[in-house]
């Protein structure tokens, strides 16, 4: 696993005085300011470079920001896709921030304008402590965040290495009620599968339902439902983050237990679309999961493997063919031909772990040509898919994609 693991801390100001709240108030204005005035002109520029050349010469003649703040604020114009209430500006070290101790006190500076510096000291509390001991095993802080609450928001960095592989494999299928995970070892035998997250999904609904409550009375007028709703939506907001760090806890407590390195689908961002679609399928945020993930595994040494999500839900574990996935009767079961009828998630959290063992063997393997036949004649650890996806005979063949091809 390679690449660079990335964190924010937020680290919290103390006993600012009336003349750098002024200084840091106005600098603050300055940039939302000239963030909201760039979103018109950023329409006709494909690229970054078509707007940073369309706009930098006007943004640095009519304000006293530096270069790199407003390069800053360039991007994030060019990424978000309205106009914003608020805006953290970026400071690089050193260019133009830096950071010193001085009488028992951590300061971090920041170039407000060409020769116009402010320090601003930092509470020492437990992020602060959390700061300080990732800085010193070894990440690196090159740049830190101005919020609109005159709070400083660290970015830490450290390059991932490789590390040693496990023994066994433990799967992970993210669905909108539940995480599903099952525990393999290399020869196919199962050691454990269980279910996390549950109570995600039941709370949740019941706080879906008493919002759609209030709202009939906010839409009515009553200042107290509008209260309530805007409650309902932090304290839901707080238990999902919570109860996802917990989850992602258990599991690699889990892996640790079984001796397991981690396999999970490619989770990709999207965007809601619609009511209805955000309170069937978005109860449970899979991607802010993915990321919890990689950071706790990166913090207890799992290798988090990342496996195409190609038919993990329409392969079946007995046979090795594909069938038609959930059942017409009940979504939660999956159905095959054989005769086979297992629950969906279960199954599809054994297809991401199997995937992620046939990567290991045919890496160790390096033999395109070697594979082993089910009784239906099936291939089973084929790791390539073909680009138009054929499948022969209800089996599974695959190109350039793990396989979900094996009997257990």
């Amino acid at each position: 696993m390679r690449g660079n693991m990335k964190r924010a801390i937020l680290l919290q100001t103390l006993n600012l005085t009336k003349s750098k709240e002024t200084a840091l108030d106005s600098f603050l204005n300055s940039c939302l300011q000239l963030a909201n005035s760039l979103f018109e002109q950023k329409k006709d520029c494909r690229t970054f470079m078509q707007f940073h050349r369309k706009v930098y010469l006007a943004s640095k003649a009519n304000t006293s920001l530096g270069s790199q703040t407003i390069c800053d604020i360039e991007r994030f114009v060019f990424r978000a896709k309205n106009g914003s209430k608020a805006i953290t500006p970026k400071f690089n070290v050193p260019r133009n921030c830096g950071t010193f101790n001085a009488a028992k006190t951590f300061f971090v500076k920041f170039t407000i304008a060409p020769r116009k510096q402010i320090p601003i000291p930092i509470l020492k509390n437990r992020n602060f402590q959390r700061f300080q001991s990732l800085f010193i095993n070894g990440w690196q802080c090159k740049t830190f965040g101005l919020t609109f609450s005159k709070q400083i928001v660290a970015y830490l960095s450290e390059e991932e290495v490789a590390l040693p592989q496990r023994k066994n494999i433990l799967g992970i299928d993210c669905n909108s009620k539940s995480f599903a995970v099952s525990v393999i070892t290399p020869e196919g035998k199962i050691l454990k599968q269980s279910y996390f997250g549950k109570d995600i999904w039941h709370k949740r609904r019941k706080i879906f339902e008493r919002k759609s409550k209030l709202q009939s009375l906010a839409d009515k007028g009553s200042g107290r439902a509008i209260k309530s709703i805007k409650y309902l939506k932090r304290s839901e907001r707080n238990f999902v983050k919570n109860r996802l760090g917990e989850v992602v806890r258990e599991i690699t407590n889990m892996a640790l237990g079984y001796d397991a390195d981690i396999a999970i689908e490619d989770l990709k961002r999207f965007n809601p679309k619609g009511k209805r679609f955000n309170k069937e399928v978005m109860r449970i945020p899979f991607y802010k999961f993915r990321i919890l993930l990689a950071g706790r595994c990166f913090d207890k040494g799992i290798t988090l493997n990342i496996v195409d999500s190609w038919h993990t839900s329409k392969w079946c574990s007995h046979c090795g063919a594909l069938a038609n996935g959930h059942s017409s009767s009940n979504y939660s079961l999956f159905k095959c031909k054989c005769g086979q009828i297992v629950n969906s998630d279960r199954k599809a959290s054994l297809a991401i772990a199997i995937k992620s063992l046939l990567e290991r063997s045919n890496q160790v393997f390096n033999q395109p040509d070697f594979f082993q036949i089910s009784n239906r004649q099936v291939p089973v650890n084929e790791l390539m898919r073909r680009n138009d996806e054929i499948v022969s005979n209800g089996a599974v063949h695959l190109e350039h994609s793990p396989s979900e091809s094996q009997r257990l």
